[in-house]
């Protein structure tokens, strides 16, 4: 550990954040919470070490995505110029400006993009041909690796190999054995997360060895059995208590009794599983008895004390060994049994896999590709060479000051591997600085192991490997979200669920001051009750329901002005609608919100709307294609003549039915064309359009086909037009694109296209649509993983209802990263059996699921800066009470493990549970907790079911209330089209406004009289006249020409001579009344002066000019002046022209300055005037007239030299004084 410089009175961070910028010499942990200014402190740690005199291309900077790589280079460039510009001492100077050079190819990047630099340029080490290219097609490389496996797969089943038959029959249906190829591309996709994924695939069978008995195994030695001795004494504990609280009430027997007998069992059991008597554990659970608990109906105190104190407990313990059971549903003798047939199993589908690994990437090195996967293992590969490290390892640990790694949380074994060749190896030198928030790590499906980062922070409190420093305070939201946060996850995450205690000093801390307080802000839950019966025609699902709750609440926010504070501006503002935006756990109700939004004609961007395949357009699409292939389908078939492409309508396609009553409705079709009415031309239009699409689909290419039907139903034309036009042109587009990708593989024709597309929708796999567009004033919608890292002043929470997704759990595979790999095993009689360790690992998993969906609630209340709100449903109020009261009797503030992950549960579930015990749920429910939480948080909870939902939507489209509210899509529809027929140009004044204007056309802005032949300056507008009105300062009349003009010479042009004269006067010698008068003369020879003007030209008054004290700092330093020395620069146009209003605009100004002293830190300005002063009067006239052109001169020298304008003269020639302009 260094010594950590003294943090300056007036340093905005907190001592913390100090601590972290600037402590070296050890490995570090960073620990931040949610809106800690991490990245701040990330990027200042980077440019305090510049500082002191490190370079930017000796830190290894990682990122998790290449968005915030971007944005930590731009925050490094800027804080760098910063420095350059304050920075005073030229050395240090030269060494910030070495750093902006360096800072483009500066190793700021992801791991992926880092390993690509590393292969690149090791790539020798590893014998890889250097060609190659990325292989970054989601389409391309799912064709590629289920071409690979095809071939694979046949050959297997074409041997006689009599494991891997077993293999397939076990994971494959009776219809087919896509069972069985999702079982190896899973476990392919699980073991390229492992650093050594052929050593982790090789010792999935000893977890099931049976050698030395199932005592023996040690899986159940080091994972099952502590997890039951670990429930069996919870359970214990919880029956010990119940059965005190039951003596020590008295008049109680009957429950003694029960619960007396139920612990002695209890205890029984734990005995056995911890002395390894598995049969007794086995026979005493088959055998528990668990009684009819007795009621106390007529004695209410009693009552009360056992459903409030007994009961629950009784029950949590019963939970706990029910859990038990599921790890005894056989016998020991059969677990045995049954390990021993899994094991071949489990032995042949890692070799298979195995084999498959490496079929696909000699596929891919004949194609010359590489995919992300081999970007990190071919890293590793190269750095770690021999597995005490390479010539490639040296250089990257020799030339690394320092490996900083921004979340940390979120990188998995494989990646800390890589990690860890490239850091110093020596723990009392440790270089590796890593920063992060566990609480957030939600990538489990990306195989983010959080562990690593739990780990480290339970060693470096001990400075064991390292140090830790944490960041509580939050910067980015108001008290009210936070302390709201902190109520739920002091109650609900601890080192079970959530794998990381939520204790002091993980507790968000309030980091602002800058809110007002207000109980606007309170956390607010929208609950809608989902009766038995509801009507469809007000609300179809609970989804709806909830979004209809949504949308009033926003509609009622942006039109009541709700008032949040606006941090750039540093004033509380009305709401807008981008202020707002929707979190939803999945993308799977995007359309219906966006369908809810258009009703309410609230605008909408949905970011990462994964529902490509469900967009109507793409629908069709593929139906027409599906025809094209196979016209004897009758939805696809009636899809397309619903459609645009068509154009029937219900009627029309009954009539069509009824041709032919039976059969095919492509033969009703047939049948149809034999009529001679106008429906039937159509359709005979459209049958020659398909016979010819069916024969071009026989010779040509699948992309090729897919365009000339674009062409010849113009029906991208069709959909531009309609709402979100640009999007649906650009969905058809890549479907046409992600056909040629498709044909670019082994795999050709329409037929297997079509196949494709099925598979991936049956696996609820998608393709992302390829566009977002964006709106400026727009609520926006994405997923909770899509938002972390970003913030939002309102966040609506959706779905928090939606029960928790144990879907992976009931397939007949599982896998976890220490465990290996868990299967269940169908034997003859096609009975399917979980062997032990998919049971254990099932268990691992699940609470592992339930931690990160924890995580995931903790990232999306974080979103929120200013309100947040939490939205669900429940069939009625009296079930969600129910539900929440369970933990209503909770003794210790952080809820039973048993309440957290018993049942199918949801979101809503548990932050229900953390409110039931707080004050304010007084106002919600009679039952009153004993154990009231003491907490400074607030919250508010609005229910709503369908009559109540009913009456506000009809309020809301009362015309009073809703004028402009439209009641069909089709009418939406119209008025878009009408506000694009009907669109003015938000710029319309700048259309009308000159890009450029001089000065000398501007000093009737100035009033200046220097100008005689200004006439009249004409503002070619009216406020009445917007539309035609332009903005220019002109003359009207356009000057004479010469042979029209008097022979008088006017002042103006004696004003130019002299300007002329004194521009050309040479400076090197002090000049005389002859040596003015000589150059005069030459001029006038040279016919720059006319001799007329020559004769008015008062000479003594410039002689006079040399004679003072500016005449004689001109002469002094000649090489420093600059005479009549032109200008440009940009003005904003609302300071020239006072009615102009528009942001942004700016005008090019143009002009010419007399004369100027650039010294070497300031600048010295004047200005000649030859206007004739009579009196006093006049020459303030003339200073007030000169003042806005002076000011101009000023701000266009201060802008070009970049140095202020010390002192400014105006010189009256004629009066003989010199005038220092103050303002």
């Amino acid at each position: 550990m260094v010594d950590i410089p003294l943090k300056p009175k007036n340093e905005t961070f907190t001592d913390k954040q100090w601590q972290a910028v600037f402590d070296s010499g050890d490995n570090l942990l960073v620990s931040a919470s949610a809106g800690s200014g991490k990245t701040s402190v990330l990027v200042r740690r980077v440019i305090e070490k510049l500082k002191n005199g490190s370079n930017i291309d000796e830190l290894l900077i990682v990122t998790f995505t290449e968005a915030a790589a971007r944005e930590m280079k731009e925050r490094i460039q800027q804080a760098l110029q910063d420095a350059i510009n304050k920075e005073s001492q030229q050395e240090r100077r030269n060494h910030f400006v070495k750093q902006l050079t360096l800072l483009p190819r500066a190793p700021i990047s992801t791991l992926h993009a880092f390993c690509l630099t590393v292969i690149r340029r090791f790539y020798f080490l590893i014998d890889l041909d250097p060609v190659f290219r990325m292989l970054t097609d989601d389409t391309e490389r799912l064709l590629l690796k289920e071409e690979v496996w095809e071939e694979l797969s046949e050959s297997y089943f074409d041997s006689s190999d009599q494991e891997f038959y077993r293999l397939a029959e076990n994971f494959s249906s009776d219809r087919s054995d896509d069972g069985f190829t999702d079982l190896i591309m899973s476990l392919y996709d699980f073991a390229k997360a492992s650093p050594n994924t052929v050593d982790w695939l090789n010792q999935l069978p000893q977890s099931y060895d049976t050698t030395q008995g199932l005592v023996g195994n040690k899986l159940y030695q080091n994972q099952v059995k502590p997890l039951i001795l670990a429930n069996l004494q919870t359970a214990i504990d919880q029956q010990k208590t119940a059965l005190e609280i039951a003596q020590n009430t008295g008049s109680m027997e009957k429950a003694e009794s029960l619960l007396d007998n139920e612990l002695k069992q209890a205890r029984r059991l734990w005995s056995y599983v911890k002395e390894d008597n598995v049969q007794e554990a086995y026979e005493q659970l088959s055998a528990f008895d668990f009684q009819r608990y007795p009621t106390f109906n007529k004695q209410e105190e009693l009552k009360e004390i056992s459903e409030d104190s007994i009961k629950p407990r009784r029950n949590s313990a019963k939970d706990l060994i029910k859990e038990t059971e599921t790890y005894f549903a056989q016998s020991p003798e059969k677990m045995l049994e049954l390990m021993n047939y899994a094991k071949p199993l489990v032995k042949k589908m890692g070799e298979v896999t195995l084999n498959f690994i490496e079929k696909y990437q000699e596929r891919k090195q004949v194609k010359g590709v590489l995919d992300f996967n081999d970007l990190e293992h071919f890293a590793l590969d190269i750095l770690r060479g021999n597995g005490e490290g390479s010539e490639a390892s040296n250089y990257y640990r020799d030339r690394f000051e320092e490996v900083l790694v921004d979340e940390y949380q979120d990188t998995n074994r494989l990646q800390e591997a890589i990690l860890f060749w490239l850091c110093n190896p020596e723990p009392e030198y440790g270089n590796l600085f890593m920063v992060g928030d566990v609480k957030q790590s939600i990538y489990a499906f990306r195989l983010a192991d959080p562990t690593l980062f739990v780990d480290k922070y339970s060693a470096f409190a001990y400075n064991e490997g390292g140090r830790r420093i944490i960041l509580a305070e939050n910067f980015r939201s108001r008290k009210e979200v936070l302390q709201f946060t902190n109520l739920v996850f002091e109650q609900l995450m601890d080192e079970t669920v959530g794998q990381i205690p939520y204790d002091g000093a993980a507790q968000l801390v309030p980091g602002l001051s800058l809110f007002p307080a207000s109980e606007d802000f309170n956390t607010e839950l929208l609950l809608y009750e989902k009766e038995v019966e509801e009507d469809p025609t007000v609300v179809d699902d609970k989804t709806e329901g909830e979004l209809y709750l949504v949308a009033l609440k926003i509609k009622k926010l942006v039109e009541s002005k709700f008032m949040i504070y606006d941090k750039k501006q540093k004033e509380n503002r009305p709401i807008t609608y981008d202020d707002i935006v929707l979190l939803t756990p999945t993308r799977k109700n995007n359309l219906v919100i966006m369908d809810v939004f258009k009703q309410f004609q609230i605008p909408l961007e949905v970011n990462d709307a994964q529902n490509y395949f469900q967009a109507t357009e793409v629908q069709i699409m593929v139906s027409l294609l599906e025809i094209i292939d196979n016209p004897y389908q009758d939805i696809p078939f009636a899809a397309v003549l619903r459609s645009a492409i068509v154009g029937l309508n219900e009627e029309e396609l009954t009539k069509v039915r009824l041709a032919k009553k039976e059969g095919y409705y492509y033969e009703a079709f047939l049948a149809y064309l034999e009529n001679d009415d106008e429906l039937a031309k159509r359709l005979r239009s459209f049958n020659e359009q398909l016979e010819s699409w069916r024969s071009l689909s026989r010779r040509r290419a699948l992309s090729e086909l897919i365009w000339t039907i674009y062409q010849e139903t113009a029906y991208l034309d069709y959909v531009i037009g309609l709402a979100s036009g640009r999007q649906r042109y650009a969905n058809l587009v890549a479907l046409a694109h992600r056909a040629e990708t498709y044909e670019q593989s082994s795999f050709r024709g329409l037929y297997q296209f079509i196949r494709f597309i099925e598979k991936m929708q049956e696996k609820d796999k998608d393709l992302a649509e390829p566009l977002a567009l964006s709106q400026e004033d727009a609520v926006r919608v994405m997923t909770i993983h899509a938002s972390k890292g970003l913030e939002f002043p309102v966040v609506f929470l959706l779905d928090m209802t939606k029960q928790f997704n144990y879907s992976d759990f009931t397939t007949r595979y599982i896998f976890e990263e220490k465990l290996g790999a868990g299967i269940q095993y169908i034997d003859q009689e096609q009975v399917c059996y979980d062997t032990l360790p998919y049971q254990a690992i099932k268990q691992q998993r699940i609470k592992k699921m339930l931690s990160e969906e924890m995580r995931k609630l903790y990232v999306a209340l974080t979103r929120a800066e200013q309100k947040l709100y939490l939205v669900g449903s429940y069939k009625t109020k009296e079930e969600a009470i129910k539900s929440w009261q369970k933990a209503l009797d909770q003794e210790s503030k952080v809820l039973d493990p048993a309440l957290r992950l018993k049942g199918k549960g949801n979101l809503m579930d548990w932050v229900g549970m953390t409110l039931i015990r707080h004050p304010d749920m007084q106002n919600y429910i009679q039952a009153v907790s004993k154990k009231t939480i003491d907490h400074p948080a607030h919250f508010e909870i609005h229910w709503s079911n369908q009559a109540q939902l009913a009456e506000a939507i009809k309020e809301y489209q009362r015309p009073e209330t809703q004028k402009q509210r439209l009641t069909s899509p089709e009418k939406t529809e119209v008025n878009e089209l009408q506000q694009r027929l009907n669109f003015v140009y938000p710029m319309q004044k700048s259309t009308k406004t000159t890009s450029y204007q001089s000065v000398s056309e501007m000093k009737r802005l100035y009033n200046d009289p220097d100008e005689q032949q200004l006439n009249k300056i004409s503002w070619e507008s009216t406020l009445e006249q917007q539309q035609n009105q332009h903005y220019r300062y002109v003359t009207e009349e356009l000057a004479k020409p010469k042979f029209m003009q008097e022979e008088k010479v006017d002042a103006a042009t004696i004003g130019s001579a002299t300007h002329n004269l004194l521009q050309l006067l040479p400076l090197t010698t002090p000049p005389t009344f002859d040596s003015i008068q000589q150059r005069l003369a030459k001029l006038v020879e040279q016919q720059q002066i006319e001799s007329q003007v020559a004769e008015k030209i008062d000479l003594s008054a410039i002689l006079w000019f040399f004679q003072t004290e500016l005449g004689r700092k001109i002469l002094a330093t000649p090489e420093l002046v600059h005479r009549e020395q032109p200008f440009s620069m940009l003005k904003d146009a609302r300071e020239v022209f006072l009615d102009f209003d528009e942001a942004d605009a700016e005008l090019l100004i143009h002009g010419i300055v007399d004369g100027y002293i650039e010294y070497e830190d300031y600048v010295i300005l004047y200005d000649f005037k030859t206007d004739v002063v009579y009196n006093e009067q006049r020459k303030q006239e003339l200073i007030s007239n000169y003042q806005g052109q002076l000011r101009l001169y000023r701000e266009a020298l201060a802008q070009a030299l970049n140095k202020p304008v010390l002192n400014t003269f105006l010189i009256l020639l004629n009066h003989k004084e010199i005038i220092e302009m103050t303002t």
